[in-house]
């Protein structure tokens, strides 16, 4: 599936455009703080579900069951190749332990849920929220499960066995893995008409992609840029993220019996900035988050290149 770097690069630079204004409200005091974090659990526990159970309402032709299946396999397949490369590349980098940790969840996860789902639908259309969402429940256990272990530190008391996988599945509880997970549900069904419901839910979705982007421009504003811009590693770090393992993600996926479009989908996914989380573990293990910070914020920056890069591969 080719696809025209002008078009893409179109495309992203339209997705850029709320990013500079959330940055720019931000700056005014229109936007920030608390109203961000409010705005995000709005984005992620109400937009974001509605409008992947919306990515079903109306679909052409839906896919079976042989090929769903595939598609988290692929998923899957892809996530367990990024870690590789994390790991390996974390290794090279040789810094400090907790820069080390950094690296390791930057290079492995990419934010395929609050960015990846706007910025594919808008690349690829909006049948491609339905398949991306479905690839979101392989991509959010795998997020779940290994994310917090790269933060533990091996000297000290990690938590017994099931207290560990309590907390995995306690944080897999999110309406939309949920929604994911129903829309999967209705896919198998053969379900493609939600009727008014569908509608409604449409109109409620319609706000995850411009408040997602919005917030994103303002959690930038929180850097200061040239403190972001000094680490030579968190380029390295970004570049691992947002091209080597993209590419390594396309190598694999071209193993599979999957269409054009699909492998489209799972690559493009998977080629987004850091996911948010990565500053949040970091907290939480009381290790230094200024450079998962310079990761991220060199991967959202420099997103807007590499994407369409990416996709003149696919």
């Amino acid at each position: 599936m080719r696809m025209g770097f002008g078009f893409v690069a179109t495309q992203i630079l339209a997705v850029s455009l709320p990013i500079l204004l959330g940055w720019a409200l931000n700056k005014l005091g229109i936007i920030g703080g608390d109203l961000d974090n409010r705005l995000s659990t709005l984005v992620l526990n109400v937009a974001l579900p509605c409008s992947i159970l919306a990515s079903i309402d109306g679909a052409e032709a839906l896919p079976d069951a042989g090929t769903l299946a595939l598609l988290m396999l692929a998923t899957g397949v892809t996530y367990v190749i990024a870690i590789a490369v994390a790991l390996v590349m974390a290794f090279l980098l040789r810094d400090t332990e907790d820069a080390r940790v950094s690296y390791r969840f930057a290079i492995a996860f990419g934010n395929c849920g609050f960015i990846g789902l706007p910025v594919v639908g808008a690349i690829l259309g909006a049948e491609a929220v339905l398949y991306a969402a479905i690839a979101l429940i392989p991509a959010n256990v795998i997020l779940f499960a290994v994310g917090p272990l790269f933060f533990i530190d091996a000297t000290a008391d990690a938590g017994r066995p099931a207290d560990r996988l309590r907390g995995v599945l306690a944080s897999l509880k999110t309406p939309t893995l949920a929604a994911s997970v129903a829309v999967l549900v209705l896919a198998l069904a053969g379900v493609n008409r939600l009727g008014v419901a569908g509608q409604a839910l449409g109109i409620v979705g319609q706000m995850a992609t411009p408040l997602a982007l919005l917030i994103t421009g303002s959690s930038m504003a929180h850097y200061r840029p040239l403190e972001m811009l000094g680490n030579p590693r968190a380029y390295v770090a970004a570049a691992g993220r947002l091209l080597i393992v993209p590419l390594a993600s396309l190598i694999a996926v071209n193993l599979f019996p999957l269409s054009a479009f699909l492998r489209a989908v799972i690559v493009l996914d998977g080629a987004m900035p850091v996911a948010t989380l990565g500053a949040l573990y970091c907290l939480k293990s009381g290790r230094d988050t200024k450079p998962m910070m310079q990761v991220t914020f060199l991967s959202v920056v420099f997103s807007v290149v590499t994407i369409p890069l990416v996709s003149l591969v696919l």
